[in-house]
């Protein structure tokens, strides 16, 4: 049973619509982004923000994960910062998500 956002998300289930195969398939994507692209996490209780390498690839990477993310997962708020310094991917969620949130973080933080 999955949980459902509360205000002003439009009741969004906090559920993956992906199977175990594509879980799994998934997990390999964001590892690999990680260790190619990502240069900092920063996790917080309700964001993690990744912040990317200086190359058209990483934003181009990250920007297209972001979107499939989000397809599967439709309660993470996903965004690319543009700064003068630096480029990130942010993934965030609303209350009650918190606890995915988390486990999404370790998952980003593991080695396979």
């Amino acid at each position: 049973m999955s949980k459902r956002t509360g205000e002003g998300t439009g009741d969004i289930p906090i559920a993956c619509a992906l199977d175990a195969d594509g879980l799994a398939t998934r997990v390999d994507e964001w590892r690999a982004l990680m260790a190619s692209s990502v240069t900092a996490l920063d996790v917080a209780p309700a964001s993690v923000r990744l912040t990317l390498a200086d190359d058209e690839a990483a934003l181009v990477a990250a920007a297209s994960l972001g979107q499939r993310e989000k397809q599967c997962c439709p309660f993470f708020d996903v965004s690319v910062e543009l700064g003068p310094h630096d480029r990130a991917l942010v993934l965030s969620v609303p209350d009650g998500a918190e606890e995915a949130l988390a486990g999404f973080a370790e998952m980003l933080r593991s080695r396979p």
